[in-house]
């Protein structure tokens, strides 16, 4: 039995040899030393998908603005493409040719390595979003707003609000002040965030979700991990209350590429005035 276990482990976490290469069109604004190596990262990232496969999510959002009497829309989608592994060593130098193609800068990386592949470890999550303490994804402007949280498993989870007008992610929890590490919590225990019944709530007064306009849409994300992690997303590292989605999503990128037991969950909420 002891045998059998360790088989699987070892395959789940296999390490094969793979090549990739990609040509990459290089941005006016990026030097040839930043092109480069954006380029040969590119050219690991393709050798890890063609041995492993990706994981695409898209997340779509429409919203409504009403002016002088007419009613507008306005459609979102945002995507993300993930590898299903890690780019472990070279297993020879990255060769990088520099060419020129319709008066633009282009260069060809050509890598091999080995890539370990990652299988996602997914945990059952209960994330409900609260108006005035029921749960609801609809809202109207100064409703009060809090998440009800609970984990098949114990670890560690963070929370976020992405305004998908102009693009900003808001970090609701861990809150303001704090050394911007994930919050813990027991598994099979109900949490409640962002209101004054959370022991751990910094503010005297509820978390209000607020619009000027007739009609638009959030975002709540809730980051998951079983690991310990920290939110650092300035560039010097430092925990910010909000970052451009940007990014935001680099970081999550991040998290789940070094972390198989992260994950987030994305429920799209609606605020009226």
């Amino acid at each position: 039995m002891l045998l059998a276990l360790v088989s699987v482990t070892v395959y789940a976490q296999r390490t094969v040899n793979a090549c990739g290469e990609v040509d990459y069109i290089v941005p006016e604004t990026q030097t040839l030393v930043e092109a480069k190596k954006a380029a040969i990262t590119q050219a690991r990232l393709k050798a890890i998908a063609d041995e492993f496969g990706t994981v695409v999510s898209q997340t779509n959002t429409t919203a409504m603005h009403t002016n002088n009497g007419k009613t507008n829309s306005s459609f979102n989608s945002f995507s993300e493409n993930e590898v299903r592994g890690i780019w472990i060593s070279d297993t020879k130098e990255p060769e990088v040719t520099v060419k020129y193609r319709n008066e633009m800068m282009v260069i060809h990386a050509e890598v091999c390595g080995k890539v370990r592949e990652q299988k996602r470890e997914m945990v059952e999550l209960q994330v409900k979003p609260l108006n005035n303490g029921f749960e609801s994804t609809n809202f109207k402007n100064n409703d009060r707003f809090s998440v009800s949280f609970k984990s098949a498993v114990s670890g560690y989870v963070a929370v976020f609000i992405r305004d998908d007008n102009n693009d900003i992610v808001n970090v609701m929890m861990p809150y303001e002040g704090s050394d911007g590490n994930a919050r813990e919590v027991k598994s099979n225990k109900e949490y409640l965030f962002l209101c004054t019944r959370d022991p751990e709530y910094p503010y005297d007064e509820e978390t209000i979700l607020t619009t000027s306009k007739s009609i638009e849409n959030n975002t709540l994300i809730v980051v998951f991990s079983q690991k310990k992690f920290h939110i650092s997303l300035s560039n010097m590292g430092e925990f910010v209350p909000e970052v451009e989605n940007s990014k935001f999503q680099k970081w999550l990128h991040g998290l789940r590429v070094y972390d198989t037991t992260a994950q987030a969950e994305e429920v799209v909420l609606t605020i009226k005035k």
